[in-house]
């Protein structure tokens, strides 16, 4: 089997219990609501425990993807997503789910930034924006199942059994991870050269690692730009664009969390009941149909971002977003819900071809290998603080301002993001990471990180 479906293999797993993690609350938070006796406030605590706690998850990550490996990080992922499904399975008391959302949420914060930085470094070039962006893939099947669970069993079956199906993807992914190696460029950062070169074999990366080296001694030997293994003290102009890539990633995330996606995703069936859906039943079904058409716009985004390229997409799917959420303020306005869902449809499809899977695949391409543990921590760190912000206050700001006017916010951020890809955003489909790491590393300006090696106004 080629290499890359294994590694794609592991991004579907690691995606399938993102997704349904952050969302199998939302099928049975009314259930919950009622067996615990929960107010608004509480619900929005229950949800957001969950937030809190990747954001943790997505601190720690750097640290121990840089000390341990990415391998070791994402085994203890998957330790924590066991214990924890287990626990819930066992249909625990109040305080004890909190504590298993707590584990669940460390989970998924440490896969958010280690799952696609090892995706980025153990697949070629010319499949690696397809093979990341398979992480957002995977999350919105991750939605998907959630709740179509929900849809089917919430009649029938007991809440602790809807939450704990996510313990299956748990189980197959660390079957998946036993039979891939550890990343060859962490190897080759921490100078295990003869380790890194069986992993690139192993991961079919053979002729890419030996062009890399061949360009990096003559890089060495002429103009003393780092290698990844031994990467030089950075200059003044090589500090200001990593400065940027961070700004640059940070913001993207925070765009993304920002532009309602976590909001409609979290509290979904309450969001379509204010639109005017009855409850129950009527309003989880508008709720798969999100998650449905979520999840086939994504795979179209799959084919799309290494054919028609990140930045075009960004545009594109930003330009969309906003008229989508303009629709749905206009069915808030007067009352028409199935105009609110053909705009929520269309927002989730246009995210999903955009600011869904790009902000993770820009993220992995953009930061060097030196920083790229720390940078990739930030940035995930970044959004589930903003995520956790979301889920925390969205039902209180709702109740307090309406849907109209928090939905208008949100449409005020797709159209910063819009504009910031315009003038910012680089073009690196199917560029080697080590290509954009030297345009870092020789202070390009962002928009020029794509291009290719001797182009650009700086060279």
């Amino acid at each position: 089997m080629d290499p890359s479906y294994r590694v794609a293999a592991l991004v579907c797993c690691f995606g399938i219990l993102f997704g349904f993690g952050i969302t199998s609350i939302a099928g049975v938070l009314e259930r919950l609501a009622v067996i615990f006796q929960l107010d608004t406030s509480a619900q929005e605590t229950l949800v957001s425990t969950l937030v809190i706690a990747c954001f943790a998850g997505a601190m720690l990550a750097a640290p121990l993807s840089s000390r341990w490996g990415r391998r070791p990080v994402m085994y203890l992922a998957f330790a924590l997503t066991l214990a924890g499904y287990a626990v819930i399975l066992s249909e625990p008391a109040y305080g004890v789910l909190i504590a298993a959302r707590l584990a669940l949420g460390i989970s998924i914060g440490l896969s958010s930034m280690v799952v696609p930085m090892y995706a980025a470094e153990a697949t070629p070039a010319r499949k690696r924006g397809a093979v990341v962006a398979l992480f957002q893939l995977a999350i919105t099947a991750g939605i998907l199942l959630s709740y179509t669970v929900a849809l089917l069993f919430v009649s029938s079956w007991s809440w602790f059994y809807i939450m704990g199906v996510g313990i299956i993807p748990g189980i197959l992914g660390v079957w998946v991870l036993i039979n891939l190696p550890e990343s060859p460029r962490w190897l080759s950062a921490k100078s295990r050269l003869e380790d890194a070169g069986n992993a690139a074999r192993a991961l079919s990366l053979q002729q890419e690692w030996h062009e890399a080296a061949r360009q990096e001694e003559s890089l060495d030997a002429n103009t003393h730009v780092p290698s990844a293994a031994h990467p030089a003290t950075p200059t003044k102009k090589s500090r200001t664009s990593i400065v940027a890539v961070l700004v640059l990633c940070s913001t993207l995330f925070i765009l993304q969390n920002f532009s309602g996606i976590d909001a409609i995703l979290y509290y979904a069936p309450h969001l379509f009941q204010t639109l005017g859906f009855a409850p129950g039943t009527a309003s989880l079904a508008a709720t798969f149909g999100l998650g449905l058409a979520n999840f086939l716009a994504t795979i179209v985004a799959l084919k799309l971002v290494d054919n028609a390229g990140r930045r075009p997409l960004l545009i594109f799917g930003s330009a969309l977003m906003t008229v989508g959420l303009a629709l749905v303020i206009l069915a808030s306005l007067y009352a028409m819900p199935y105009i609110g869902l053909i705009g929520l449809c269309l927002f989730i499809v246009a995210f999903a071809i955009s600011l869904g899977p790009l902000p993770y695949v820009m993220m992995s391409e953009l930061f060097p290998s030196a920083i790229r543990e720390n940078g990739i921590a930030v940035a995930s760190s970044i959004s589930w603080l903003f995520n956790a912000t979301i889920a925390f206050t969205f039902l209180s700001v709702i109740n307090t301002i309406g849907l109209s006017a928090t939905i208008g916010i949100f449409m005020v951020v797709c159209l910063m993001s819009l504009i910031i890809s315009i003038i910012y955003l680089p073009e690196t489909r199917r560029v080697r990471l080590e290509d954009i790491e030297t345009k870092v590393m020789q202070g390009e300006k962002l928009r020029n990180l794509g291009l290719p090696r001797g182009t650009g106004p700086n060279t």
